[in-house]
């Protein structure tokens, strides 16, 4: 694993927190007690991508604690299999033709790939396990993989998350045949339209950071001297400095990265999406809608000559928002355009209607609604793509991250993978403005 994994700093966290939390608990258990059921790693909340997918009235989900795929009649609404895979099961993804589901382990760095054909004698069994290593050193060269888009039966796109690079894998083979190179910090999310495909780096940058001295005429003020706490006088403790944080144009800002499937060559780099990029979405004509929030890091910038905290920042540390950006599919990508899911600062969304932290996203094949999750708001939304309104929303479970549709043209049903709690919640969308919860099924874990 990299050093960068989501899971070893929580690991660390949760080690600290154990500590702090149930020490007391432990000295007051009683030895009588029945000892606690044995669960999976559910201190750990792991990088989803895409962990549910939806094929022949089956619904497939990344139980990631339990470090399985469950398989959810579509119809009954019970889960009738559990398919064992790697560690950290974090996007399931089907093969175009339907007969494999690709399931990326973000722990082990690894993808199993599930036998999905009913003929088959070996259905709804992992009949490969995909990875690549050093032949020397025996390191993994498939390091924290998330996203998985096929750019064909033959051929799919695997996100290393932690090296910063997609992975090209030859599906008849199962081997690593290439790599694209993404200059920018974890590349999580993807998808395939055409003959392109589209990457998105989860933590992007918004041109914002410490003043550091070291372009006068970008910086003036100067408030924070890097070289010299850093390199100079590193051995003395910065305690107490004064500090502005600044926006600065020149740091590169790269958000969306466009390849050609046919060549797998770069064709363009979109900046100013947003700062933390969750999922991504394409309508039929290939325009792209990207769930993300956007850190106003500078709206209280003057943090150290001027005192500036909370109130300067107006209590809203990001923006919720989808970004739209069209014409990438005919030349180039045009400029982002931002659907704010609540009002814009001092304005405050009213108690209940918060749409915090967007994460899943899809648009439906008739490309009418958005459908949408609120991870930090623990909904489902809808949206009308031609003029950013919100049409409903439904209370699901704690923490929705994964989200597909059952479609006949439109909309009928949402499948929604909620992570902390661990469950599916159905949601019926044949009326987009009023989503309404129809089950709740439990993965055990």
């Amino acid at each position: 694993m990299g050093t960068r994994s989501g899971w070893s700093r929580g690991a660390a966290v949760a080690v600290a927190v154990c500590a702090i939390v149930f020490l007391p608990s432990l000295l007051d258990a009683d030895p009588a007690d029945p000892a606690p059921p044995s669960v999976g790693h559910t201190n750990f909340l792991s990088p989803h991508v895409r962990p549910i997918a939806v094929h022949g009235g089956l619904v497939y989900a990344a139980n990631t604690p339990s470090d399985t795929v469950d398989v959810i009649d579509a119809a009954t609404d019970q889960v009738i299999a559990r398919i064992a895979v790697g560690i950290d099961p974090v996007t399931v993804a089907v093969r175009p033709d339907g007969k494999e589901v690709w399931v990326s382990n973000h722990i082990s760095d690894s993808v199993s790939v599930i036998d999905t054909d009913p003929a088959s004698a070996t259905y709804h069994q992992v009949i490969a396990t995909i990875g690549d290593f050093d032949p020397i050193t025996h390191a993994t060269r498939f390091d924290e993989p998330a996203g998985i888009a096929f750019a064909s039966d033959a051929k799919a796109y695997v996100a290393l998350s932690s090296q910063d690079q997609i992975a090209i894998v030859d599906v008849a083979t199962r081997s690593v045949t290439g790599h694209l190179d993404i200059n920018a910090q974890d590349p999580r999310a993807i998808a395939v339209h055409g003959d392109r495909l589209f990457v998105l780096p989860f933590e992007s940058n918004n041109q914002t950071q410490l003043s550091g001295c070291l372009a006068p005429a970008l910086d003036p003020k100067c408030t924070f001297d890097v070289v010299a706490h850093v390199l100079e006088e590193n051995d003395v403790l910065s305690e107490g400095y004064v500090s502005d944080l600044i926006r600065e144009p020149a740091i590169p800002d790269r958000d969306l990265y466009v390849f050609d499937t046919g060549t797998d060559t770069l064709v363009e780099i979109v900046d100013t999406l947003g700062t933390l990029l969750y999922g991504i979405a394409i309508d039929s004509t290939g325009k792209i809608f990207v769930a993300q929030t956007d850190a106003r890091n500078d709206a209280n910038g003057l943090t150290g000559t001027a005192g500036h905290g909370l109130a300067e920042l107006e209590n809203r540390a990001f923006l919720n928002r989808i970004t739209v950006v069209d014409g990438c599919m005919s030349g180039s990508c045009g400029a982002p355009q931002f659907i704010d899911l609540e009002p814009l600062p001092p304005v405050h969304p009213a108690p209940g209607m918060a749409l915090a932290t967007p994460f899943g996203i899809r648009v439906t094949p008739d490309d009418a609604t958005v459908v949408a999750t609120a991870a930090g708001s623990h909904k489902l939304f809808t949206l009308d793509p031609a003029t950013g309104a919100v049409l409903g929303r439904a209370d699901v479970g704690y923490v929705p991250r994964g989200l597909v549709l059952d479609t006949n043209g439109a909309a009928t049903h949402a499948w929604v993978l909620n992570a902390v709690d661990n469950s599916v919640s159905k949601v019926d969308l044949t009326s987009p403005s009023n989503p309404v919860v129809l089950a709740t099924i439990p993965l055990e874990d």
